[in-house]
């Protein structure tokens, strides 16, 4: 029983601390990790009192999403909690900067990466991880230049392979393939639609980021633990 305890007070501590500091780091970050390679920060980017994610009432719904993180998957392995937490703190911060700039800030992006070391101990072999590493950035790349090539435009942003090679570093083989599966499917329903009621333009380049993030926070969340 005080283990669990114990387990539920961390889990709110740290669980807030994170909602939080995913609000302020967002909002302090240099305006140029929120830019296209060449391109200068808007004014508004460069402003130091422009709140670009509300505090209220996001940061309390970001440190409620982490609590239950961490209180579901510390029941499982606490060392699982740890690098769920690393790797889904960033998952927000690279989803929130596509949706809102269409921008992926490779400094992030780092950091998924380097959250795969956590996870390491729950793959079957090294693998696992670095196969899901090849076919989320292989995917993504071939759409890219595929994509490219058939519309004679830019369909996908390099920062999306690098993102998604980064969460195949985390998720393995499997989970890959699933994110790969279920953000294809969102972002297609979504973007349908958008048309269908005319919000999006045909030729309207969507952030795809948001849904590799969501999807990957939610396969850790809800399909990992059921894994081990």
């Amino acid at each position: 029983m005080i283990i669990i305890i114990v387990k539920i007070v961390v889990s709110l501590f740290l669980g807030t601390l994170a909602g939080f500091a995913a609000i302020y780091i967002f909002n302090k970050m240099p305006a140029k990790w929120l830019c296209d390679y060449g391109h200068a920060p808007s004014q508004e980017l460069k402003d130091p009192y422009i709140q670009r994610v509300k505090g209220f009432p996001w940061r309390w719904i970001y440190a409620a999403g982490f609590i239950c993180l961490l209180i579901r998957l510390s029941f499982f392995d606490v060392r699982l909690a740890a690098a769920g937490l690393f790797a889904c703190w960033a998952m927000l911060i690279i989803g929130l900067a596509d949706l809102k700039y269409m921008v992926i800030p490779d400094q992030f992006v780092i950091m998924l990466a380097l959250s795969a070391f956590g996870f390491i101990p729950y793959h079957s072999s090294v693998w696992q991880p670095l196969t899901g590493a090849l076919i989320g950035g292989g995917v993504m790349l071939m759409v890219a230049v595929l994509g490219g090539a058939a519309f004679k435009k830019e369909v996908m942003g390099f920062g999306d392979v690098k993102l998604f090679a980064s969460l195949g570093l985390v998720l393995g083989i499997k989970g890959t393939v699933s994110v790969l599966i279920a953000s294809s499917l969102f972002s297609g329903i979504f973007a349908a639609v958008g048309l269908a009621s005319g919000k999006y333009r045909k030729d309207e380049v969507r952030p795809l980021g948001p849904y590799i993030c969501g999807c990957g926070i939610f396969y850790i969340f809800a399909v990992w633990p059921f894994l081990l």
